[in-house]
């Protein structure tokens, strides 16, 4: 009896490290209906579309990512990595040792033989690709599952709903009567728009919009939905806001949809109502959707989601923070980078978005700054420092507000301590000469002295009244 009892522990113990092998392994169906089965995590990743980079990023990872696909540009680390298409051969794949190559349906669909030449070479291809926020909270888990990072998208998923909660604050508030009504544009010229399970009509929603396509139902599982002129039009008296996505399949313009065949009748064509919205923000299933949250909440009701309440209270304002509130009081769009045009297209000599390494690109204040640095309201900048914890100083303001405001021609006045060898004069000299900022009894402008944050909110309103309308 012994024996036996001795004999069934030793088989229990021989089989107890497969049995642990086994509960270690992970799977899940992908896109393409295979079953992918993780015994370990992958660590040497090609990743084939920018919401996979992001995310991988976000995640925590860096040296893992030995791949992008081309015309990557966020975050700024991702363009440090070689590039890769689906148009390359497999060789190219191949020859860089991937353990694992993320690609999305469409990949799957058009380029089977790509991926069955990886596949064959004995490299995992996972396809992904999320079309509703759910289904981006699983998608998030699966890439965690992929990488053993379970425990940092599970973090992600918390980051990404306490941001909702943020912005439910905002437009709690808001009657039903005064929501903003919205026709939110997917394809200007086939005349689609987004399926109400879309994760942008999710995006528009969440900022307090209403849908006014919520009618429409997607196509053959996308998230893009046919519309029609006839039915945009239908609604003409009472689309608020015409927000429209700009991305590889939209190449969207103002000027395009002012001059659309009857698209005058429609009344935020009438009333100047048509913002253009990077698609990167708002289609995407990356965390920067809560920027495009906050970028829509920003078009809708300015006066809730640009807040400047904690700025001024502050005796001295940061490089930084000045930033932030001029992009808020002037409700101007955020920039998103694009790798054609702002990084590779931009001379090297010249700062490119992400170049910055004195700013953090996975805080909030970066998207100020690169915005500011872009719309050319400081003077003098370096192509890798910013400066961010630096006071503002009164002539840097000076230098903004000549910058961005088409100014009336100011009366001249003698400034003691500014010399018209003084790269600013002309700028400061025209704040002067039209009372917005103003000398000291001595006759001083004191160039380098720092302001508040109500300073900073007067000088502002005050150059914005006396601009040119």
């Amino acid at each position: 009896m012994k024996k036996r009892i001795l004999s069934a522990l030793a088989l229990i113990l021989l089989l107890t490290p497969s049995l642990n092998a086994l509960d270690r392994m992970k799977s899940f169906i992908d896109r393409s209906g295979n079953r992918i089965v993780i015994e370990m995590p992958f660590k040497r990743i090609i990743s084939l579309y920018g919401a996979h980079t992001e995310n991988l990023f976000s995640l925590g990872l860096d040296e893992e990512i030995i791949g992008v696909s081309k015309n990557e540009a966020y975050p700024p680390r991702a363009t440090t990595r070689p590039f890769f298409s689906y148009h390359d051969d497999a060789e190219k794949f191949i020859a860089s040792h991937p353990d694992l190559v993320l690609i999305r349906p469409m990949i799957a669909r058009g380029y089977a033989n790509l991926v069955l030449k990886l596949q064959r070479a004995g490299i995992t291809v996972v396809s992904l690709q999320p079309r509703t926020v759910d289904e981006m909270y699983s998608y998030w888990k699966k890439l965690g599952m992929l990488t053993g990072k379970e425990r940092e998208a599970g973090e992600m998923i918390k980051e990404f709903k306490a941001g909702l909660k943020k912005v439910d604050l905002l437009v709690k508030g808001i009657p039903s009567s005064r929501k903003k009504k919205v026709y939110f544009e997917a394809i200007h010229s086939k005349m689609k728009t987004f399926s109400p399970s879309s994760i942008a009509v999710f995006a528009l929603k969440t900022a307090g919009g209403i849908n006014i396509a919520e009618d429409t139902q997607a196509r053959r599982g996308t998230n893009i939905a046919a519309y029609g002129k006839e039915h945009i039009l239908s609604h003409a008296k009472e689309i608020d806001v015409y927000l429209a996505q700009r991305g590889v399949m939209n190449h969207a313009k103002i000027r395009r949809i002012k001059e659309e065949g009857g698209f005058r009748a429609i009344k935020a064509v009438k009333q100047g109502n048509i913002y253009i919205i990077d698609e990167k923000i708002v289609s995407r299933p990356t965390m920067r959707l809560l920027d495009g949250i906050y970028e829509i909440g920003r078009i809708l009701y300015p006066a809730r989601f640009n807040d400047i309440t904690p700025f001024m209270a502050k005796t001295v304002v940061t490089r930084a923070e000045f930033a932030e509130m001029f992009i808020k009081i002037m409700n101007i769009r955020l920039k998103t980078p694009d790798y054609r045009h702002d990084i590779q297209k931009r001379a090297s000599t010249q700062h490119k978005y992400g170049d910055f390494k004195d700013v953090d690109y996975a805080g909030n204040e970066y998207k100020f700054i690169e915005t500011a640095v872009y719309r050319g309201l400081f003077p003098n900048m370096s192509k890798y420092e910013f400066h961010p914890d630096m006071p503002i100083t009164r002539a840097a303001v000076a230098y903004a507000l000549f910058m961005y405001f088409d100014l009336p021609d100011a009366r001249p006045v003698a400034i003691k301590d500014v010399r018209k060898t003084n790269p600013l004069f002309n700028q400061i000299q025209a704040l002067v000469g039209l009372d917005i900022i103003k000398l000291n009894r001595d006759g001083c402008f004191m160039p380098e002295r720092s302001l508040s944050g109500r300073e900073v909110f007067q000088f502002i309103s005050l150059a914005r009244d006396k601009s040119a309308p």
